[in-house]
């Protein structure tokens, strides 16, 4: 099992608008209205490809199931002119987390109605559901960890409107970095017993045909 951690859709920072923000938060008025979040958990359905063989699947991983985990952010702000620049406000937040996608992967040296098919198949769907309980289990986390941040969100000063807008959205978003290592953790934790070699021994005794060559009449 593996698992990528996709960046945040959000514009690139600029360095200026931070050091002002902390130069001269004084001058822009608190927020006098709450921050609208959208929360959407992404949890597609996974992708079987059989195309490769074992060696193919090797190239690109060592396992066999590769979950690719989506954080993305999108705001709307307001962006208000005072003296010597502007005060930005956020004023909703468009976050999903998930999955961008799932890929599952079960080489194609095993033809499908096998023993040896079905099991690794088995194995993969494994995965594929501790995956989606840990995400189901982790969103209501996120969620309550970004409606936390956004209820502790300061103004914004800068002398340009759009990098203290880039500059705002960014502060959200490396506040959420350690809620995503949690995750990380949390679905590499719940993988791990599967992909134990105790538990690859037990499921090779499922089958008697792993190296591939035409099963004895009668065996499947």
């Amino acid at each position: 099992m593996k698992v990528n951690l996709w960046p945040a859709i959000l514009l690139c920072a600029a360095l200026p608008a931070m050091a002002a923000q902390r130069a001269a938060p004084q001058v822009c008025a608190p927020y006098t209205n709450a921050i609208t979040l959208d929360f959407k958990t992404l949890m597609p359905p996974p992708l079987y490809n059989t195309r490769l063989n074992v060696q193919g699947i090797r190239n690109l991983f060592r396992e066999h199931t590769d979950a690719q985990t989506l954080f993305a952010l999108q705001g709307a702000t307001t962006v208000k002119p005072v003296r010597g620049g502007y005060c930005i406000y956020i004023t909703r937040i468009e976050a999903e987390f998930g999955w961008k996608r799932m890929d599952v992967y079960v080489a194609n040296d095993f033809k499908r109605d096998t023993c040896e098919y079905r099991a690794i198949l088995d194995h993969e769907n494994q995965h594929v559901g501790i995956n989606n309980a840990a995400l189901k289990e982790f969103a209501p986390r996120m969620r309550l960890a970004l409606e936390k941040i956004l209820a502790d969100q300061q103004p914004v000063f800068s002398p340009d409107g759009q990098a203290g807008t880039d500059a705002a959205l960014e502060a959200v978003q490396d506040r959420m970095v350690g809620y995503l290592d949690q995750f990380q953790s949390l679905t590499a934790q719940r993988n791990a017993p599967l992909d134990s070699q105790n538990n690859y021994g037990e499921t090779a005794k499922l089958c008697s045909n792993w190296d591939g060559e035409a099963p004895p009449a009668g065996r499947r």
